[in-house]
């Protein structure tokens, strides 16, 4: 059987046409489709200053509407293409107003399409007024900011693994430039080798020259050297 149960609820904005040209410049509108229960679609549009236009569409008027709109296969077809039309640039709002017994009755569509040249989704307003018309427009914006806060917490839980990867990277490298400057400080105050230590030409640098002794001196201890070489002869 026909379900709207998994139908996820549809935000857009759209800039409405008028059938009479020259009546003034119109404010952006935004449109709200949501299924408002499992078998009836809900859709809303205003621009939060002049009222509120919506319909309330059910599984069978849905099914009419297929019919109309000339979408062949199931059931879940049509409703993927309705859904694409609506997320399309191919959206229209046109405002009109049509006289029946001496009355002017304002009328306006949702009009879609998923590309050009294909068929258009067709979805006829009625305009609500009073309490009705400001509960509608306090429901969109309630579902609105919902909408924005939930699509904001699934942004964070996508980046939060790449936030946590991308932070370890970090670390990793301040620590590797902290290793590297700190192998280079250790370097720099490391005493050098001096390899000419052991060259001869520093040997003889380092010997310490003769002491040098008197002449006198010197006859002395000859003097004394030979007089204990008699004795010991004699």
């Amino acid at each position: 059987m026909a379900s709207l149960e998994k139908f996820e609820a549809i935000f857009g904005e759209v800039v409405p046409e008028r059938s009479e040209p020259g009546s003034g410049i119109l404010r952006r509108y935004l449109f709200h489709v949501y299924a408002s229960d499992s078998f009836h679609l809900t859709v809303d549009v205003t621009d939060f200053v002049s009222g509120v236009w919506t319909t309330i569409l059910s599984i069978s008027q849905l099914d009419d509407m297929r019919d109309t709109v000339g979408i062949g296969g199931s059931w879940s077809e049509f409703l993927d293409y309705t859904v694409a039309s609506l997320k399309s640039d191919y959206v229209k709002l046109l405002l009109g107003d049509n006289t029946a017994s001496n009355a002017v009755v304002e009328t306006a569509r949702l009009v879609s399409q998923k590309a050009k040249g294909m068929p258009r989704v067709i979805i006829p307003l009625t305009k609500m007024v009073d309490s009705s018309a400001n509960e509608a427009m306090a429901n969109l914006s309630l579902e609105l900011f919902r909408a924005f806060k939930s699509k904001r917490h699934l942004q964070g839980e996508v980046s939060s693994p790449a936030a946590a990867a991308d932070e370890k990277d970090k670390r990793d490298s301040a620590n590797n430039q902290l290793e590297r400057h700190s192998s280079g400080k250790l370097d720099v105050m490391a005493p050098a080798t001096d390899n000419r230590l052991d060259s001869p030409a520093k040997q003889a640098n380092t010997t310490k020259p003769a002491k040098r002794v008197p002449a006198h001196r010197r006859a002395r201890k000859r003097g004394a050297l030979l007089q204990d070489s008699e004795e010991e002869d004699g």
